[in-house]
């Protein structure tokens, strides 16, 4: 039990220091919402989720990601397949997404 403990939270800290070099250095772009599943894990009593994205760069071809989220209910409601949202990828490994905001939020 110790060692899940010390793994998960290994796991997190580096999570955690990938999303801030990503929201640091990261390039913005629009992403469409190509399927969103549960991972019937949570945080905080918040569900968290995987999303698979269609990320369109202003250069380059379009790639596919995923990432994993927690997000709220009403979030999540909103964001079905086909939704816009921004998101931020890493430039020098483009699998490296995180989630900024739905495009909605946005006008």
């Amino acid at each position: 039990m110790i060692a899940f403990w010390v793994f998960s939270s290994i796991r997190k800290k580096i999570r955690n220091n990938r999303k801030k070099k990503i929201l640091k250095q990261g390039v913005e772009a629009s992403a469409t919402v190509l399927n969103i599943k549960p991972t019937g894990e949570y945080l905080n009593n918040l569900p968290e989720f995987q999303v698979r994205v269609q990320i369109k760069p202003q250069a380059g071809e379009h790639f596919e990601a995923e990432m994993t989220e927690i997000l709220s209910y009403s979030k999540y409601d909103s964001m079905r397949q086909g939704s816009q949202v921004l998101v931020k990828y890493d430039p020098e490994y483009y699998k490296r997404v995180i989630f900024l905001q739905m495009a909605e939020t946005l006008i």
